[in-house]
């Protein structure tokens, strides 16, 4: 929002600071439906001109003021319960409830990077790797894996995983 403020001219930006300070506070939240110096004043400020000699308006009484304000709190608390339901929603949409299992086969993201020396593309690389099995779990997002040659992967996000199908044809386990 500064460099609205600042323009071409980037040595004063500085000087700008008050003017962004009482946008900011005067903007409409879209959530709560108040300014921030309504929810923190109970008033909206005053707008700084040096031209407006009007008297300022007179200031309610605190008892009024404070029942204002309850209902205001009242408001804020339902809108942002609404706006965080709307942006679960949207957050939601791809989300998926599987977490693995200690011993199960899963297919593992694999990030490798380009080398022209050694005549490597990584946009033609298989983008996972696998199978693996789940040895340990460290938390509720994070696991240890094991490759069938005995290779560990400490400390794979869960959403770098996805679960591998039930074909013991494709992979044979090596005999030792």
């Amino acid at each position: 929002m500064i460099a609205q403020y600042v323009g071409k001219q980037h040595r004063n930006w500085d000087e700008r600071i008050v003017a962004l300070q009482f946008a900011i506070n005067t903007a409409r939240h879209e959530a709560t439906g108040y300014t921030p110096a309504y929810i923190i004043h109970g008033r909206e400020l005053a707008r700084p001109h040096p031209e407006d000699r009007r008297p300022p308006a007179p200031a309610p009484s605190p008892d009024v003021n404070r029942k204002r304000l309850e209902e205001a709190f009242e408001v804020v608390r339902i809108h942002l319960a609404r706006a965080f339901q709307r942006q679960e929603r949207h957050y939601n949409l791809r989300r998926r409830d599987w977490r693995p299992q200690i011993g199960e086969q899963v297919w593992k993201r694999d990030r490798p990077l380009s080398s022209k020396s050694g005549a490597f593309n990584a946009k033609l690389a298989p983008r996972y790797i696998g199978p693996l099995e789940v040895r340990k779990i460290v938390s509720p997002v994070v696991v240890d894996l094991r490759d069938a040659r005995g290779k560990w992967h400490r400390h794979i996000h869960v959403q770098d995983l996805k679960p591998a199908p039930d074909t013991d044809d494709e992979h044979p386990e090596p005999e030792d």
